[in-house]
């Protein structure tokens, strides 16, 4: 009966030591796997990142087609990918930053990959 008691204490002792970790975790308002739920800002940042990813990827990969075949339909939709993932950065920074954000750098950017995308050429043609 003694080892009974001695593993019910045990196992006692650490659901106890579990329940006061998540509770602690909450209330410092830190995600914890159990009760904490993502807001919807939160979610709509991840998706902006996502969309912000897939764009950079695609932008990266047209223009190695671009390189490699010299079609300017490979440059064209390069730079129109590049241009989306800064659109994609700025709504980032506006959800970071709100009303303060600074998106002069985002602007300076788009028009520079507009005027880049103006000079794209045939090359292999």
């Amino acid at each position: 009966m003694d080892k009974i008691n001695t593993w019910l204490i045990r196992v006692f002792a650490l659901v106890l030591i579990w329940v006061c970790l998540i509770a602690y975790l909450n209330v410092q308002k830190k995600p914890s796997l159990l009760f904490s739920k993502p807001s919807i800002e939160d979610l709509e940042y991840k998706a902006l990142e996502k969309k912000k990813a897939n764009a950079e990827f695609a932008a990266n990969r047209d223009y190695a087609d671009y390189e490699k075949f010299g079609s300017i339909i490979f440059c064209n939709t390069s730079f129109n990918s590049r241009i989306e993932s800064a659109n994609y950065a700025k709504q980032m920074e506006l959800y970071i930053s709100g009303k303060e954000a600074d998106l002069s750098e985002w602007d300076t950017a788009i028009k520079d990959y507009e005027n880049e995308r103006s000079k794209c050429r045939d090359f292999n043609t």
